[in-house]
């Protein structure tokens, strides 16, 4: 019933702040994950993103906007021939990006900005035991995103992401940290579908 609500009120997220006159929609795509940090490598855990989003145009070329999503995260090893070892890490958050975003021309735009993260759950496995370490998780994150979109139709774009956390998901197991190395990262490459609501120009 939690995750009904939540994804009931994410969803009806830009509906609220278009009938304010913004621009808005609704998104959906793909996670590309990893946790810089841990024992796994690459971009190999694959989860969903979904969420809504509002614009606002500040002139021809730019516009603020904000977005509300839930967003799977996290790093996955798989065993191999050369390497049985097996890993999984399963993070799941509400991320509210805000980005400002410079259109090129009509179809091309491109985006920056910060997002605000609450981790909702986790889960963590190593070699299929689930009690992996003792360092704990932190409950907020802070990322940066650089990306693009292009504009397939009226009411369709296109979005790449690179999303990169500022501030650690939690400390190295050893407990040691160093200057630009806190402890474990999240790393997120996005592709998603936008979809635009009709303008109001009442």
């Amino acid at each position: 019933m939690k995750t009904f609500r939540l994804i009931v009120v994410i969803l009806l997220f830009p509906v609220w702040l278009s009938a304010q006159k913004f621009e808005g929609g609704l998104f959906a795509g793909l996670n590309a994950s990893q946790v810089a940090g841990d024992v796994a490598s690459g971009y190999h855990k694959v989860g969903l993103t979904f969420g809504g989003f509002a614009s606002l145009r500040l002139n021809d070329h730019s516009e603020l906007r904000m977005e509300l999503a839930y967003s799977q995260k996290g790093s996955r090893l798989n065993p191999t021939d050369d390497d049985p070892r097996q890993y999984l890490l399963r993070v799941n958050y509400i991320d509210l990006p805000l980005l400002f975003r410079y259109h090129y021309n009509q179809k091309l735009t491109f985006e920056g900005g910060l997002s605000y993260g609450y981790l909702m759950n986790h889960y963590e496995e190593s070699d299929y035991y689930t009690f992996v370490s003792s360092a704990g998780f932190n409950t907020h994150a802070l990322n940066i995103i650089a990306g693009l979109s292009y504009r397939l139709s009226d009411q369709f774009s296109a979005g790449f992401r690179s999303v990169n956390s500022l501030i650690p998901l939690r400390d190295h197991v050893s407990g040691v940290k160093r200057l630009f190395n806190r402890g474990q990262y999240n790393d997120v490459l996005t592709l998603s579908l936008y979809y635009h609501f009709k303008k109001n120009d009442q």
